[in-house]
């Protein structure tokens, strides 16, 4: 067999997946779409998506699955009755054959709850190997949490898929506020982070925030007026109220 040569120009991607049509390929083009908006379209290669017009399909397959880093194979309800995968023409076979000769991982990644686990007896015998190892199932039910985990855990085999990881974007530290104040009589107080009393204190707005005129009170009680007393809380021992207006002076008499 004449040796497969990769054009310098080609991008191999890290996340190989392999799937056959009718028997988990929506599922295969769902995951697509989860990692590629993590990692980085280019970090996924999906034959319906990464093969460009005019190239040899052959060729691509081949290529990405021996480049890859991670094949996820999608086995679904049919996939191990399937006459096809027999076939040593057959191109899922080919492609997870082709994996794991060139020492990537392979990963069988079960689609749906009533997708039993795979036998070795049930597979050819140069794909034996595939039904030991630790398969991954994806429920229907739960569909974008599992796809999240299973984002996370290539995250963790493949280090390099994190410094593209769209889930961690958010985490950095947020940049400093930019905040304005005129016309100010009193106190003002700007920042990111607020703790403790400040007055007024206003969180979380992505826009003008007005006050308007007058008092401001906001989930806490509030009286007006003179002598009046307020407690919070247990009142243990003595309480003592007094206005504030002195009381007159005994009689003398």
């Amino acid at each position: 067999m004449t040796p497969l040569v990769i054009p310098e120009e080609q991008t191999v991607s890290d996340i190989f997946i392999n799937y056959r049509t009718e028997d988990g390929d929506k599922t295969a083009r769902t995951i697509d779409r989860e990692l590629s908006g993590r990692f980085g379209t280019t970090r996924v290669f999906l034959a319906s998506k990464s093969i460009q017009l005019g190239r040899r399909f052959d060729e691509d397959l081949l290529v990405n699955a021996r480049r890859c880093a991670v094949l996820i194979a999608v086995v679904g309800p049919n996939w191990a009755t399937s006459a096809d995968l027999h076939d040593p023409a057959d191109w899922v076979r080919r492609e997870i054959l082709e994996a794991h000769r060139s020492g990537n991982l392979v990963i069988p990644v079960l689609d749906g709850r009533k997708v039993d686990r795979l036998r070795p007896s049930d597979l050819p015998r140069d794909l034996r190997w595939f039904a030991m190892g630790q398969s991954y199932r994806l429920d229907e039910h739960n569909m974008e949490r599992d796809l999240r985990t299973l984002g996370d855990k290539l995250c963790e085999l493949v280090p390099d898929l994190c410094r593209n990881d769209g889930d961690k974007a958010g985490t950095t530290a947020p940049a400093p506020p930019v905040n304005s104040a005129g016309d100010v009589y009193g106190t003002a107080f700007v920042g990111s982070t607020v703790d403790g009393d400040a007055g007024t204190v206003v969180k979380g707005n992505s826009g003008p925030v007005n006050t308007g005129s007058g008092s401001l009170v906001t989930n806490s009680p509030h009286f007006a007026g003179g002598n009046v007393n307020y407690v919070a809380g247990a009142q243990q021992g003595n309480l003592n109220q007094a206005s504030d207006v002195p009381p007159s002076m005994p009689s003398q008499e």
